[in-house]
């Protein structure tokens, strides 16, 4: 077997290969199988800041092989469902239960089988620290899902926010190995509510809260998760205006207590030998307990 070629790409550009000056052979899956499958990759870094504990991250990657036939983003979408890895947005200003999908991106079809597809070794690197991710096997119990995935909790002082990351994948006969490099946007503390902080860095609101944020020129989606509501809220972009972005958290929404969680979330997209596509997702995030005067 050829051994796997590694060739860094860039996250933003999506170009040729071979236009990115990137040579060599790849042993490739026999004719049949590559018209049969089409994989998608999904990783995700997920880093919450606890006002008592401080911050936690959990890093994963999953490499989705779905039938050709079901190689349409709405079918990789369902099937980024069937494994818990779909993300569901409300439209700026919309609210939906938290488990939900929302409501402009809900399909009635069946999710399609689901390989997790063994790509060999992944690390993240950051910070100058390499990760290396678990593999695990998935159980087929449900028929739907069954592969292997990449997973761990880590070390929050390597994993920082607005950073530079490289995912490194090892690559396996189907799938070349590949570098891909993103920066990490910050946590979202520059995102404020109307009311007073407690020392214990708690929120007293009153009947309504009203959220804001400095522009910084990025498409990162600012949401928000209510607890005990179990609703999650789109509040807009980093965005490009002059003047700082405002938006309203409905007051039928908080209750006498609960918590509040903003995330500031960044998706890029991953480019790279073997795949159909896939992203690379960032949800950074830090939480606030409330109380109604």
């Amino acid at each position: 077997m050829v051994p796997p070629m590694r060739c860094a790409l860039p996250m933003l550009t999506l170009v040729s290969f071979f236009a990115l000056g990137c040579e060599g052979t790849v042993a490739s899956a026999t004719p049949s199988d590559a018209e049969a499958t089409t994989t998608s990759a999904v990783v995700i870094v997920e880093r919450t800041v606890e006002p008592s504990s401080g911050p936690h991250v959990q890093a994963s990657a999953r490499f989705v092989r779905i039938p050709a036939a079901a190689g349409h983003p709405s079918d990789v979408e369902g099937a980024l469902r069937a494994i818990g890895a779909a993300v569901d947005l409300p439209a700026k200003g919309r609210c939906v239960p938290l488990g939900s999908p929302a409501a402009d991106i809900v399909s009635e079809d069946e999710p399609p089988v689901v390989e997790l597809v063994d790509v060999g070794s992944v690390s993240i690197e950051s910070d100058r620290v390499e990760t290396r991710l678990t593999a695990r096997q998935v159980p087929d119990v449900t028929d739907i899902v069954s592969g292997i995935v990449y997973a761990r909790a880590v070390d929050p002082n390597t994993f920082p926010p607005s950073a530079r990351y490289v995912l490194h994948v090892g690559g396996q006969p189907q799938i070349a190995a590949f570098d891909l490099v993103a920066t990490a946007p910050p946590d979202p503390n520059d995102v404020t509510f109307t009311g007073e902080t407690t020392p214990a860095g708690s929120l007293v609101i009153g009947d309504t809260v009203e959220a804001s944020w400095a522009p910084d020129g990025t498409t990162d989606a600012i949401f928000v998760d209510l607890q005990p509501a179990d609703v999650r809220c789109t509040l807009g972009e980093g965005g490009a205006d002059a003047d700082a972005a405002h938006a309203a958290l409905p007051a039928s929404l908080l209750g006498a207590e609960g918590t509040l969680t903003v995330h500031r979330l960044r998706r890029e997209a991953v480019s790279a030998p073997g795949l159909f596509g896939g992203e690379l997702r960032f949800d950074f995030a830090r939480s606030l307990a409330y109380a109604r005067r």
